[in-house]
């Protein structure tokens, strides 16, 4: 589906407009720094505003409890979802995560130190921070 980018809250939630109707976005499979974890939260957010289009394609997957659409997005046929975790901006979520390509995109992110995996702490595994 076709919509159009209104905003992008954090590295792994954006808000569109599809079909006339608001839809709030939890990027599918991946987790970023939340916007109170120092530097990498923004960092994670703003190379998400980089990477996207004013128009994207949404692949719904699925709602979450806060009624969010669980999703992935193509900005000029590149998957931004994979986008951020090569590019070390993202972690695989392995609790909700059943695509094996985004393990690998992390596991080449971390060897080579790119974004969160550049120093070690809980900005690398978000879910664990949130949980602190």
């Amino acid at each position: 589906m076709s919509c159009a980018v209104t905003r992008v809250t954090d590295g792994d939630s954006v808000n569109l407009t599809c079909a006339g109707q608001q839809v709030r976005v939890r990027l599918y499979c991946i987790d970023a720094p939340e916007m109170d974890q120092g530097q990498w939260g923004a960092q994670s957010r703003d190379y998400l505003r980089q990477l996207i289009t004013p128009t994207v394609t949404l692949y719904s997957h699925d709602t979450d409890r806060y009624d969010r659409v669980i999703g992935e997005i193509i900005a000029d046929g590149r998957n931004l979802n994979r986008a951020l975790v090569q590019a070390g901006w993202a972690a695989e979520y392995p609790q909700y995560c059943r695509d094996r390509r985004y393990r690998a995109d992390q596991a080449v992110a971390q060897e080579m130190g790119a974004g969160i995996w550049a120093v070690p702490g809980l900005h690398q595994r978000p879910w664990e921070w949130r949980r602190r």
